[in-house]
């Protein structure tokens, strides 16, 4: 439901790193999110193939950098 409609993407990932810690209880949690972003797509710069990328970092990917890095480093750009 948190990406079924038209929201801030800053928002919304926190929106669903909230909902995904609530329902696991996990030491950490690591959330990357790429969408397209229709406000620099429709107003603004009009660029259609504009991409976001946001992220949240909880426990220990927080306090931890190395296993941040690990993390990041798996993700395909």
């Amino acid at each position: 439901w948190i990406m079924g409609r038209p929201q801030i993407q800053e928002e919304a990932v926190v929106q669903l790193a909230d909902l995904i810690q609530e329902k696991t209880q996990p030491d950490g949690l690591a959330l990357v999110m790429e969408a397209s972003h229709y406000c620099m797509a429709w107003r603004g710069v009009k660029d259609m193939d504009s991409k976001m990328i946001n992220s949240v970092m909880r426990g220990v990917f927080l306090k931890d950098p190395n296993l941040r890095r690990e993390f990041l480093s798996l993700i395909p750009r």
